[in-house]
């Protein structure tokens, strides 16, 4: 398939460039990591400024406490066996250092700027996670990370620089498809209820919309890091004392919960002890208490449904549908990607005899990398920033591998059909989109649209034409 070819001939350029730059040091040991990292799972960072719940939503993503890691400043989260950690000192090879678990996250023994932690998860299994400080510059972020999630409450110009960081005017970084906003604070809309959320969700999809955020990013999403990280984590003992709470009468509970003072107040809420409620107060926060109150009382009657409600309401599991579409599942072109940034880099700047060929070589495959304008497609599609018909839009989202990127998912077929079914398929939607792309009654932008769709038809037909 198409994601597989850009991998194949990605490594393929790597390892003639490596062996091109035997014997010059620095480049040597730069591409050396590079076909590392290119070989191993995504690199996803969560960047942002201060307090936009970054090591929140870390855990989050996890389903467990393992951020933020106290004296650290910037972590990657791999999967392993134990809990280990290793400092990466500015100069000097990396060396373990004892990490321990303490309450609401990890701690160092000693200070270490960059560390790498493993933890025994399956979601790391295949996504590396980054927690950048609130100071990283976008500078170095980006080359650490295959895909980012932008963290901030409100889209800023700041935050479009950050973007724009990311968006080079040639080469590899031109396509900006590995970086998704998401707006946090989301239950702070609506006092955290339910429309409150939906509303945050309303404002992710304008701001989806805008041509100028949508030109930097693939996805625009609200999330509560808060509230979703305690769905995630969610306690026996906390659903016990919200069911409690949520059993009173209305008259009695209500006024306890207009400020955090009313509901920390000691003679507050007898049913539950103080303690209990501090601790919900900072799991949940007002909002989240408030939320988790109206789902138990209109049917959230044990701790698991509770706490699915609570990740679908905190917009989680929009944000890991987002990310599983448009990075994990495209995991062979954003490495690709990140490796071709360097290797372009690399041949610019520090020239040997074969640099030339290797960087028209590079440039060609560039030109011929549909993976990118197929991510691109969809998130204009996603957004609304390109329109199609309703029936030939669904159909385009998955012939561009939005439900997945397999040629039975693309085509929408059973993992029993054979290579027949899958060539008359894919003949018939690529007659189908050539003649969508021809359709006089279309704009401009949807007849690009349908020759973007045409041409994963033909990928599809190229790669497996019964012999």
């Amino acid at each position: 398939m198409i994601s597989e070819e850009l991998e194949r001939r990605t490594h393929d350029l790597l390892l003639r460039a490596a062996q091109a730059y035997r014997g010059h040091p620095h480049a040597d040991a730069r591409l050396r990591h590079t076909l590392d990292r290119f070989t191993g799972p995504l690199r996803l960072a969560v960047a942002g400024a201060a307090r936009t719940g970054k090591s929140t939503l870390v855990n989050a993503l996890v389903g467990e406490d393992v951020a933020p890691v106290e004296q650290a400043d910037f972590v990657t989260y791999r999967d392993g066996a134990d809990l280990r950690a290793w400092s990466h000192p500015e100069h000097g090879r990396p060396y373990e250092v004892p990490v321990a678990r303490v309450p609401g996250g990890l701690r160092l023994d000693a200070p270490a700027p960059r560390v790498v932690v493993q933890w025994p998860s399956r979601v790391l299994r295949r996504t590396e996670l980054i927690d950048t400080g609130p100071s990283t510059p976008p500078g170095q972020v980006l080359p650490e990370a295959d895909a980012v999630l932008l963290l901030t409450p409100r889209i800023g110009e700041a935050d479009l620089d950050f973007l724009r960081a990311g968006r080079g005017l040639r080469g590899p970084s031109v396509t900006p498809v590995h970086a998704l906003v998401v707006l946090t604070k989301a239950d702070t809309h609506g006092d955290g209820l339910p429309d409150g959320l939906v509303e945050a969700r309303r404002i992710a999809r304008r701001r989806r919309r805008d041509p100028l955020v949508g030109s930097l990013c693939q996805d625009v999403v609200a999330v509560s890091p808060l509230i979703g990280h305690a769905a995630r984590t969610l306690r026996a003992d906390e659903f016990r004392a919200i069911a409690t709470i949520a059993g009173l009468p209305r008259t009695a509970s209500d006024p306890f919960l207009l400020s955090t003072d009313r509901f920390t107040a000691a003679g507050a809420l007898p049913a539950v002890d103080a303690r209990a409620r501090l601790d919900l107060l900072q799991r949940f926060g007002l909002g989240g208490i408030r939320l988790a109150l109206t789902l138990v009382r209109t049917g959230a009657g044990t701790a698991a449904v509770l706490a699915e409600k609570l990740q679908e309401y905190s917009g989680l599991k929009d944000l890991q549908t987002s990310v599983a579409e448009l990075f994990v599942a495209r995991r062979a072109a954003l490495k690709a990607r990140s490796a071709l940034i360097v290797l372009d880099h690399l041949l610019r700047t520090e020239r040997v005899p074969p640099s030339g060929h290797l960087l028209a070589e590079l440039e060609l495959l560039l030109a011929g990398a549909h993976d990118f304008a197929e991510l691109r497609l969809l998130s204009a599609l996603r957004s609304g920033r390109v329109a199609l018909p309703a029936d030939s839009a669904l159909e385009a989202v998955r012939l561009l591998g939005g439900a997945g990127v397999s040629l039975g998912e693309r085509l929408g077929l059973s993992t029993e059909a054979t290579v027949d079914d899958i060539w008359a398929v894919a003949e018939d939607s690529a007659a189908r989109w050539r003649r969508e792309a021809a359709l006089g009654e279309r704009t401009p932008a949807q007849r690009r649209a349908a020759a973007v769709v045409l041409r994963s038809c033909e990928a599809m037909l190229a790669g497996d034409e019964p012999g």
